[in-house]
């Protein structure tokens, strides 16, 4: 298996190269040939990942947070190569979606015993923007820009625990109006969430019913919580229970349109890249992912 590994030196608070090379040796002792790709500038996955699959490699592997496994998607995007992941970044969620190991060695060991899987993705705005894991409005997309911004060399949950905490001290609820297919909201909302998968933020379940392959996106809402209620519910959602709550709605649909009478940032894969309004359509099958055996 010939295999190219797109790596984020500076993923998982500067170890991204070494949780590479250390994935190589035991993809390497399996007897995988394997080609380090380093990114040097934000945005550079899509072209390395892009450029690998081009050259003729048999699975292209992204080294680095769910931002870095997004950018290499989107490069392979089409191609009919398969992507895979070593977990090496802040939140790692996809990675726990498809229960692949943390430790590098361990996750090499995983892929090579894996096989590809078509699974869906999110489609923003008509392609503008692609999404692996979930798109989210409000609340959590500050909370993203408080984590990118100030703390993320904290690593993991902490990180985003500290930003939540920041942000709940100067957060004010959008008014949005929100249409999933043939349904539609409109009040003041704390946050929505578009998933393909379940968790985002290190862990936190926020859509706990979701999957890759079912060709559905499932919507979370949230609406006005006071900071006592937010508090009170909060470790709720580390378990995925929050779902129960009055003030949470689910749906699943294939089209979401969200609009918010004041801008609002829009968090695509750990990363803030669009903002409101903005449609998000589930893509079934479009990504072909390397899944451990």
């Amino acid at each position: 298996m010939l295999a190219a590994i797109v790596v984020n030196p500076i993923g998982g608070r500067g170890t991204g190269m070494q949780v590479a090379v250390e994935a190589c040796d035991e993809l390497n002792r399996a007897g995988w040939r394997t080609e380090l790709m380093p990114t040097r500038c934000a945005g550079d996955g899509i072209e390395l990942a892009h450029q690998a699959a081009l050259k003729g490699f048999d699975v292209v592997l992204a080294c680095g947070g769910d931002g870095t496994f997004s950018q290499v998607v989107m490069g392979c995007r089409d191609t009919g190569v398969p992507v895979g992941l070593i977990p090496a970044g802040t939140g790692n969620d996809f990675a726990r979606m498809i229960d692949l190991p943390r430790e590098p060695r361990a996750a090499a060991n995983a892929l090579v015993n894996g096989h590809p899987k078509s699974v869906d993705l999110l489609e923003v705005n008509n392609g503008a923007v692609w999404s692996v894991n979930m798109v989210g409005v409000g609340f959590d997309a500050r909370v993203a820009e408080r984590t990118n911004r100030r703390v993320r060399w904290i690593g993991g949950r902490t990180a985003y625990m500290l930003a939540i905490a920041l942000e709940l001290i100067h957060h004010r609820c959008a008014r949005m109006r929100v249409r999933v297919d043939d349904i539609e909201w409109e009040g003041e909302a704390l946050l929505l969430a578009v998933a393909n998968t379940r968790s985002y933020g290190g862990g936190m379940i926020v859509a706990p019913d979701a999957k890759i392959d079912d060709g559905m996106a499932d919507v979370v809402l949230i609406e006005r919580l006071s900071r006592f209620q937010f508090i009170r519910s909060f470790p709720l959602v580390l378990k995925g229970t929050h779902v129960r709550l009055p003030q949470v709605h689910q749906w699943r649909g294939r089209e979401v349109t969200i609009m918010s009478d004041d801008e609002q940032p829009a968090l695509v894969d750990g990363d803030v890249v669009a903002h409101t309004p903005i449609t998000v359509r589930i893509s079934p099958g479009r990504a072909l992912v390397w899944i451990p055996g």
